[in-house]
């Protein structure tokens, strides 16, 4: 079905001062949620932010080269103190030598490398996972956004429908109070049939008025969704295509981004576990230094002395005993691999529930409104020659407030079913994951 309003003259009075803008239908405000919601743009700059980790994570895998100098001034030589005899002296006794020169300058480059490190590997695979996640994090993010989207655009639809339907009470009602007020002048009515029609106008100009405000607050909600500034005007365009029953799902829970978040924090879990047993294992790296060392006397016996200096080595770290800090961190990750079992299960049923629900309340919203949307052309009608019987004088003015209650009465039917129908689907979208392309 296609739902047509007739609401040219009241948008046309929304968009004063925007008469030129374009118009923006709930797949263009889409469009400028996912490119423009800050939300979406924090999540985006996390998945940049995860790719640098990734590349500090790569860096364990390339040598490592470090280069130090250190320069000294002795103002005073230290001293040794050495046994007499060494150097001619008599036995037991000790002299103190002092050893160098008093300028000494030492530059060190050292380049080492891992060569077995099962930490690095599991930290790289930890590092991949991380950012399939945070994928997944801002599809999540979309699909939140796409959601409040178009929802804020269903209230949006229903609050313009009212606005036209009071608005073309309000016509009916200033029609009659001319007819009535044309009535009591001539001394054919009653004063009090018109007070009450002056009643029921003013009730529903308060209520256009109302609606009117919150109009400009969705608006503005969607303006905050597509990043459109509140100083600038954006136009809606109202409309709802054709809305049928959802086919069956089959594969609802794989096409869920709550689930595959879950399995995918399990999986960086086990590597997570796997990444601390490694530590009960050896580590080895391979290191080479070149050291350059320079010895310098000022004064009459001058001098300058290099002493170059070259080794490589291998180097062995093990953690033997870390005090059960790593059996303590493994039960840790034990507990939490099997709270995120329980979230998985959770979400599953959660997502049949949802499921099932949506389903049944769409098929039940749209059996009902091509029944309501009868009444209110029914309602419509009588209403209208009830006016006219009025205006021959041959109906009570309650007769016509009954009509108008009636009236009323079935167009609110109708819109509660409207928006039912179209949460129902919003609803079945979010339980079968289908809010937006993946």
């Amino acid at each position: 079905m296609k739902l047509k309003f007739h609401i040219a003259a009241l948008m046309s009075f929304l968009a004063t001062g925007s008469i030129k803008a374009q118009e923006h239908s709930l797949p263009q405000l889409l469009e400028l949620a996912m490119k423009n919601d800050f939300s979406i743009q924090s999540a985006q700059l996390e998945e940049r932010k995860t790719n640098a980790r990734i590349d500090e994570v790569k860096s364990a895998l390339l040598p490592s080269v470090n280069v130090s100098g250190d320069y000294k001034r002795y103002f005073k030589i230290p001293g040794q103190v050495v046994p007499a005899s060494a150097f001619g002296g008599p036995e037991g006794q000790y002299s103190t030598l002092a050893f160098g020169l008093p300028y000494n300058l030492s530059t060190t480059a050292q380049v080492t490398q891992n060569l077995y490190n099962p930490s690095v590997r599991y930290a790289l695979k930890a590092a991949n996972l991380n950012r399939e996640l945070t994928s997944l994090s801002t599809v999540k993010t979309k699909e939140d956004v796409a959601y409040n989207v178009t929802d804020a655009y269903y209230n949006l639809v229903t609050v313009v429908q009212q606005m036209a339907f009071l608005d073309s009470n309000l016509i009916s009602l200033d029609r009659m109070y001319k007819v009535s007020d044309l009535l009591y002048q001539n001394k054919l009515g009653q004063r009090v049939d018109v007070d009450r029609i002056l009643i029921n106008k003013t009730t529903t100009e308060t209520q256009l008025a109302t609606l009117k405000d919150n109009y400009s607050q969705l608006v503005n909600l969607l303006k905050y969704y597509t990043g459109t500034p509140q100083s600038d005007s954006l136009r809606i365009a109202i409309n709802v295509s054709d809305v049928s029953l959802p086919v069956q799902s089959q594969d609802a829970e794989s096409r869920r981004t709550d689930v595959a978040l879950i399995q995918k924090q399990r999986d960086l879990n086990e590597l997570q576990d796997k990444n601390i047993k490694s530590g009960f294992i050896p580590t080895v790296s391979a290191y080479g230094t070149a050291n350059m060392s320079f010895y310098a006397k000022a004064g009459e016996n001058s001098t300058f002395q290099d002493v170059p200096g070259y080794w490589a080595g291998l180097q062995l770290n093990w953690s033997v005993f870390d005090g059960m800090a790593r059996r303590a961190k493994r039960s840790q990750n034990q507990i939490d691999n099997e709270k995120l079992g329980v979230q998985l299960r959770q979400v599953k049923e959660s997502i049949a529930m949802e499921e099932a629900n949506a389903r049944n309340k769409f098929a039940v919203e749209q059996r009902n409104i091509n029944a309501k949307k009868d009444q209110v052309a029914l309602a419509g009608r009588v209403y209208k020659q009830i006016q006219l019987q009025f205006k021959e004088g041959t109906v009570s003015l309650t007769d016509v407030i009954q009509a108008e209650n009636s009236n009323l009465d079935a167009q609110s039917n109708y819109l509660t079913s409207l928006v039912q129908l179209l949460k129902a689907e919003l609803e079945w979208k979010k339980a079968t994951g289908s809010l937006i392309q993946k």
